[in-house]
C-alpha cells in the first residue's frame, strides 16, 4: 500500500501513468492531478496518481547518473562503431567503475527494440534530470541558445531529425543546463515557468560526473536529444526517436560490449 501522504516527482508520476513528463505537466495544469509547486518542482500526491492509473510503482527510481551513463555509453558505442572511430574511447575510460558499467550494459541489454516498444527507453532516459517548460521573451532566443553554458538536444541534436518530414520548430528550444548555471540563465534572460512556454529545459543535477554530463556549448548527444523527442506529444518525434535509439542499440551490439556484460 501506498502511504497517503508519499509524493512523487513529475519522472516518477510520468514512469507510474505510461505517459511523457509533458503529459504529466498538461494533466496539473488542467487539473486532472493534484499537484504542488516546491523548490525541487511539481510534487504529486501518489493517491492523486493512483487514481488516474488504478495502481502506483513504488520501486525506486532511476538516478540521474545511470540514465546519463547510459547516454554515454549508446554514444560512445556509435562512435566505436564508424568507419573513422580515431576519436573512439575505451568503454573502461567512459565509465572507469567496474561495478557502474557492468551495471549499465546488463540495464542496456535488457532493453527491447525502441521501434517495437520504446516505454523502458523512456522510462530509463526520462531520469536524465529535471525538466521545466519556460516562457521567454523571443527576442532572446537566438542568445538563448548559442549561450555556452547550454547543450541543445531535441531535433536539433538528433541524427535522423528530419525522419518523416520532423524538424526543429522555429522559435522552441530544447535546452540541457548544469544544476549550478540554471537559476543564473533563467534570471538573465528573465524566463518564467509556463506550460506553453518555447524552452523546454532539462537541469542536469550536480550527481551527475562532468565525463558523463552535456558538453556545454555543443550540441547534447543522439541519444539524449532523441530522449527528448520521446516526450513530446507528436507521434513522428516518438518515430524518429526511436530510429535514433534503434541505430545506437545496433552499434552497442556491433561493439560487442553487451555481450561481455552478460559473460560477467
Amino acid at each position: 500500500m501506498v502511504a497517503g501522504d508519499q509524493v512523487l516527482s513529475v519522472h516518477e508520476a510520468a514512469d507510474c501513468l505510461g505517459v511523457s513528463m509533458e503529459r504529466v505537466r498538461q494533466m496539473i495544469y488542467a487539473g486532472q492531478l493534484a499537484a504542488r509547486r516546491s523548490s525541487a518542482g511539481w510534487l504529486i500526491p501518489a493517491e492523486s496518481v493512483a487514481q488516474r492509473s488504478g495502481s502506483v510503482h513504488t520501486g525506486r527510481p532511476l538516478a540521474p547518473q545511470t540514465a546519463w551513463a547510459a547516454i554515454a555509453v549508446l554514444a560512445a558505442a556509435c562512435v566505436h562503431a564508424s568507419p573513422s572511430s580515431e576519436q573512439a574511447v575505451p568503454l573502461a575510460e567512459l565509465i572507469p567503475d567496474r561495478r557502474v558499467r557492468h551495471r549499465v550494459l546488463r540495464l542496456l541489454a535488457s532493453l527491447p527494440d525502441p521501434v517495437a516498444d520504446a516505454g523502458p527507453w523512456r522510462r530509463l532516459l526520462s531520469a536524465r534530470g529535471q525538466a521545466r517548460r519556460l516562457w521567454a521573451h523571443a527576442g532572446v532566443l537566438d542568445l538563448l541558445a548559442g549561450d555556452s553554458r547550454v547543450s541543445r538536444g531535441g531535433a536539433a541534436g538528433a541524427a535522423p531529425a528530419d525522419h518523416d518530414g520532423l524538424t526543429a520548430r522555429p522559435g522552441r528550444l530544447e535546452l540541457y543546463v548544469s544544476e549550478a548555471d540554471a537559476q543564473g540563465l533563467i534570471r538573465q534572460y528573465r524566463m518564467r515557468d509556463d506550460n506553453e512556454g518555447q524552452v523546454h529545459m532539462v537541469i542536469v543535477p550536480a550527481s551527475v560526473p562532468p565525463e558523463l554530463a552535456p558538453g556545454w556549448g555543443t550540441p547534447a548527444p543522439a541519444p539524449a536529444a532523441a530522449s527528448d523527442l520521446l516526450e513530446e506529444d507528436d507521434p513522428r518525434a516518438h518515430h524518429a526517436a526511436a530510429i535514433v535509439l534503434q541505430s545506437h542499440q545496433a552499434a552497442l551490439r556491433a561493439a560487442g560490449w553487451l555481450t561481455a556484460s552478460m559473460q560477467g
